[in-house]
């Protein structure tokens, strides 16, 4: 069996250098085989240095290429797989730092169930040593839901660490590039329309080890909210409005009403007083706590809410003047013109 393990990355030599030697060195049975793919989407560090020293040193196991700036991840992806030489894909991102035995365990995967259709979301893990700062609140994902059942919903087509049949994807999916943000639940659901079978590979592992600084965790909800806004107009099912909080018409009465009651809630609480009280407990001091994940979870939650209304108006402004934009196209101009 041969796999590619492809990698978007964007400014991240720092972390590649590390990373590199982790890859190559997986620990797979002789009957497995694989190669890595890194795709710099327009990066302007060292990265395209780092690449060049790792590809003489590997050879034809490691392979990269570079492309303009995209501002998302699904270009690069689309490439690589493009690209890739093996049967299965391996999709992780450039901050995660893989568990030596993650391909063997795709493969292992892959092995047990050969249909086309067969996906493996695995894990990406926030180490001991980043679960004291309180940015790691945004790294962690929830797999507790996944953990009885047998076939997921596309929603957790989580492409951070993710492995599926290359021809499947060539054939039924690839990553929208209008999409900037959640290109991986709208390829979830292309996928999904035929046929997908998504479950849930825990032995697949890495450590996240994710960049984002907190003082763009304002930008970044605005940014999040934004793309929200453009994939619940996009992909208005039920599963995906309710995955993002979105009170939308297309809700059952009862979990409209709930998420009415939600934001009431949210409210009383998200305002300059209990901000400021948060504050005053020690929510700014640099060290994960509850007062910390409460305060930064209501500064991240109160950002997306402005950035999905920022777009929506945007999107009413355009048709009360006569334009006919797509919602993923309008989100990309909002970005541009910041």
């Amino acid at each position: 069996m041969f796999l590619s393990i492809v990698i978007p990355t964007f400014n991240r030599a720092t972390l590649l250098v590390d990373s590199i030697p982790v890859l190559m060195a997986q620990t797979v049975a002789p009957s497995i085989d694989y190669e890595v793919i890194f795709v710099s989407n327009g990066s302007i560090d060292d990265t395209e240095i780092v690449l060049q020293k790792a590809a003489q040193q590997f050879g034809l196991r490691l392979r990269y290429f570079i492309i303009e700036p995209t501002g998302g991840p699904a270009a690069p992806r689309n490439r690589g797989i493009r690209e890739a030489k093996g049967d299965i894909i391996i999709i992780l991102d450039d901050d995660v730092m893989p568990d030596d035995d993650l391909v063997q365990k795709y493969a292992d995967y892959h092995c047990r169930f050969p249909e086309p259709e067969a996906v493996a979301v695995g894990v990406a893990y926030v180490p001991e040593f980043m679960k004291e700062k309180p940015v790691s609140l945004f790294h962690q994902f929830n797999y507790t839901p996944l953990l009885n059942m047998d076939v997921i919903s596309y929603i957790y087509f989580w492409t951070c660490n993710i492995s599926f049949k290359r021809n499947f994807m060539l054939e039924h999916g690839m990553f929208d590039e209008n999409f900037l943000y959640n290109e991986d639940i709208i390829c979830g659901h292309k996928l999904h329309c035929h046929g997908m079978q998504l479950r849930f590979c825990p032995e697949a592992r890495g450590q996240h080890l994710h960049q984002l600084k907190l003082e763009a965790v304002e930008e970044k909800g605005i940014h999040v909210g934004r793309w929200i806004w453009a994939t619940s107009e996009h992909l208005p099912k039920p599963e995906v409005l309710d995955r993002y909080g979105v009170l939308s018409i297309h809700l059952p009465w009862n979990k409209y009403l709930k998420r009415l009651i939600n934001r009431g809630m949210f409210r009383l609480i998200d305002n300059f007083l209990i901000s400021g009280l948060l504050r005053l407990m020690g929510a700014e001091s640099g060290k994960r706590s509850r007062i910390s994940d409460l305060y930064y979870y209501l500064l991240y939650r109160r950002k997306i809410v402005e950035g999905f209304k920022q777009a929506k108006k945007q999107f009413r402004q355009s048709i009360r003047s006569g334009k006919t934009i797509e919602p993923a196209q309008l989100v990309r101009f909002m970005s541009k013109s910041v």
